[in-house]
């Protein structure tokens, strides 16, 4: 069945992409008081369509944007000339916006112009733009960036993009585009293009006064002087660079008092509070689908019911998972968002097999109206994920995968757990923004010499201690780690290996050495060995250790959670049933904030709760959204687990809402 699957899917992205090619378009300029969805309606095409061809439908509509249409069934009053005055251009993988200028003649101003989203977002490969022909062109009201200048800069400590474009008077994008080099982050020491004109000293500024704003499309300065009540004289004084014009993109130093009520950029790592910027508060319709397997637990004896219960362990997740879905949607009711919960029993077995399973998913959805849904969470199971988002793709309608780690993805697809992948991804950026100065130990077994091989490239002189194999298991003798311990500097071990008796192994070495020498347990997948009796936590609490984690603990901060569920349901909420909460509110907050959940994932929003932090992402092959939010993680004293803050330059979205 799964390989049926993969063949429909390449099917349907072989006739896509053909289809594109050959497919004709129109085009319908929006009036007051039209919706998407009344648009489409009226030319009979999808909501889903329109969004595919149209990103920046998913912000705000406003009237006079033109949007493209598929076929020829519009009612195209007026949109000969509009269609004659535009290049329908398919992007296509590697392109950017200055290839596009080259190639058309136009500048990232007009480009950005008829297209909005392109303002907070990138292109995506196959999405289509509009592009007007230089004939047609408006005069351009702002000067086109240099993409060469004479200008360099060396990256000072405590800098960030943010403080540059500041600096410069420019966009983070516009910095980007200089300097294709620092996407992924900035380093101490990188050299790199400015403007040739800087209107501040520098680009550090006191984080505990100030902020970033990043000027969004149509906005004024007359707007922002009111939304601040800041004068012009002090706003200027703040941003020298007003005094050449205020410009999409760049991004303005705000006093911190100021941004309290928006939603701002943030350069320490942290999540913005959607419940502050709520304004689609028409009523959800959410589904939930989750294999309770009710019709199992058919028993008379109430003791066999809890026997039945406590044996099915997917069961259990699902009730616990669900507990904290009913749990979000009272909080969110609190704040204004109401919500009709349609919930399905998927009825899961394991025995079944994948086919059976799947097709209990077909049936709940033909025989279920799901057109009118916002979002469905759920299945909990992979193949189930995957079928359910395979049978709404052309819909529209989101799916949210709440717990698995790995599915295959499709353009309508929300991976809410961030995958092993980006776990390590996030460690390895860990150890090289802080790995500098340190004196680094690599122990990698066998099976991970890969993840070796990528720390030795960013610290070449780190030295290699390879694990010896017993034929059960791997050891080191104490002589192979002490002799690189260094006694000056502090040490960084950094240990990949999910084999109990080798981790066990080293770290009573390294805790037998803690007295002559500072040392730090680091690794880039904590796996099931590290919970195992025989690796003491006590040992791993004195060696600092740091790993990467999808969740973090709970604290004292969310008292009032904790003690609502316990009071509700008697006891603690499980890790599933905090994921439950955290899922859900989420999800109800970004229907809220956005006028779908395609549009909140394109504005960057970065959220965290209780245990779970969310960042969704595009999928540049499928289209859909992963989340790439994760913790580092280091044990503290009495074993508590501390979140360690990492630069955001290497966590950070190139959406407007930049966390």
């Amino acid at each position: 069945m799964r390989n049926v699957t993969i063949l429909f899917i390449f099917i349907f992205v072989v006739f896509s992409c053909s289809s594109i090619g050959q497919q004709t378009y129109s085009s319908h300029r929006v009036s007051e008081g039209e919706t998407v969805s009344s648009i489409a309606n009226k030319y009979n095409v999808t909501v889903y369509e329109i969004y595919k061809l149209n990103p920046e439908a998913k912000g705000q509509l406003y009237p006079g944007l033109v949007l493209i249409l598929p076929g020829g069934n519009a009612d195209t009053t007026g949109s000969n000339t509009e269609n004659e005055n535009f290049i329908f251009h398919t992007v296509q993988k590697g392109e950017t916006l200055y290839n596009l200028t080259k190639k058309y003649g136009v500048t990232e101003s007009q480009i950005k112009r008829y297209n909005q989203h392109l303002y907070s977002a990138e292109l995506r490969n196959g999405e289509i733009i509009k592009i007007l022909k230089p004939k047609a062109s408006e005069a351009i009201s702002e000067t086109s960036k240099p993409t060469t200048t004479n200008r360099k800069h060396i990256v000072k400590p405590k800098e960030t993009k943010y403080g540059l474009a500041s600096m410069y008077g420019i966009s983070v994008s516009d910095l980007e585009n200089l300097n294709p080099g620092i996407v992924d982050g900035l380093q101490i020491g990188d050299i790199l293009n400015v403007p040739d004109k800087a209107y501040t000293n520098n680009a550090v500024i006191e984080d505990s006064k100030y902020g970033f704003y990043e000027v969004k499309p149509k906005e004024t300065l007359y707007s922002l002087i009111q939304r601040w009540n800041l004068s012009e004289e002090q706003l200027t004084t703040l941003n020298p660079s007003l005094r050449d014009g205020l410009k999409s993109g760049m991004v303005l130093t705000i006093p911190k008092s100021k941004l309290t009520n928006e939603i701002k950029v943030s350069t320490t790592g942290g999540a913005i509070n959607l419940s502050k910027n709520l304004k689609n508060l028409s009523v959800k319709n959410v589904a939930v689908m989750m294999p309770f397997n009710l019709g199992s637990v058919q028993v008379d004896s109430e003791e066999l019911k809890k026997s039945a219960l406590k044996s099915d362990r997917v069961m259990n997740i699902a009730l616990d998972f669900y507990s904290g879905v009913l749990m979000a949607v009272d909080s969110a009711k609190a704040l204004g968002i109401s919500s009709n919960l349609y919930v399905y029993d998927t009825q899961y077995s394991r025995s079944a097999g994948n086919a059976t399973n799947d097709r209990k998913i077909e049936e709940i959805i033909n025989r279920k109206d799901f057109d009118k849904m916002n979002v469905v969470i759920g299945p909990l199971l992979t193949s189930n994920v995957e079928k359910a988002s395979a049978m709404l793709r052309n819909k529209g309608i989101p799916v949210v995968s709440p717990i698995v780690p790995s599915v295959t993805m499709s353009s309508n697809l929300f991976q809410s757990r961030p995958d092993d992948k980006i776990l390590k991804d996030q460690m390895i950026n860990f150890i090289k923004q802080n790995g500098r100065g340190k004196n680094i130990i690599i122990v990698a077994d066998s099976k991970n010499q890969n993840t070796k091989q990528r720390i030795q490239s960013l610290y070449p002189d780190a030295k290699i201690v390879t694990p010896r194999s017993s034929g059960n298991g791997y050891y080191i003798r104490a002589s192979d780690l002490v002799s690189n311990l260094s006694r000056t500097i502090q040490n960084w071990v950094i240990l990949e290996s999910n084999d109990i008796a080798l981790i066990s192994n080293i770290t009573t070495t390294l805790s037998t050495q803690l007295s002559g020498s500072e040392i730090t347990l680091l690794t880039t997948d904590k796996g099931s060995a590290y919970d195992s009796d025989d690796v003491s936590n006590i040992t791993l609490m004195k060696l600092n250790f740091h790993f990467p984690s999808v969740s973090r603990e709970y604290d004292y901060s969310h008292e009032s959670f904790v003690n609502a569920y316990s009071s509700k349901y008697g006891y603690a909420p499980s890790s599933y049933a905090v994921r439950g909460y955290d899922i859900t509110f989420d999800t109800l907050l970004r229907l809220a904030a956005s006028e779908s959940l395609y549009t909140a994932a394109d504005s960057g929003y970065i959220t965290q709760y209780v245990e779970n932090k969310f960042n969704y992402v595009q999928d540049p092959a499928s289209s859909g959204y992963y989340n790439k939010a994760s913790y580092i993680i280091k044990y503290g004293k009495d074993l508590e687990e501390i979140v360690v803050e990492v630069s955001s330059d290497t966590n950070v979205n190139t959406g407007y809402l930049k966390n």
